[in-house]
């Protein structure tokens, strides 16, 4: 029973001790942490968007590059 009773009230005392030096309150904590994730959020779909934008880019250009080999050997009369 003792160590229960100076267990609580160790956890007590640093409880209050926590509470009293806490740099933010709850509501400013949840505030900081939801702008910070807003904010990283957004820079991932920036990332993400231009890294989908560099793929389309060189789809496109193997793409030209594949149909103008493609009527190169359709010219020339080679089978494709």
């Amino acid at each position: 029973m003792k160590y229960a009773l100076s267990f609580l009230l160790g956890a007590t005392v640093g409880a209050v001790v926590a509470l009293l030096f806490a740099p933010y309150s709850g509501e400013e904590l949840r505030t900081n942490i939801k702008t910070q994730a807003d904010t990283q959020y957004a820079k991932i779909q920036e990332e993400w968007q231009k890294g989908k934008q560099e793929i389309d880019t060189r789809m496109d250009k193997l793409s030209s590059k594949v149909q103008s080999v493609t009527s190169k050997e359709k010219g020339t009369g080679t089978p494709a």
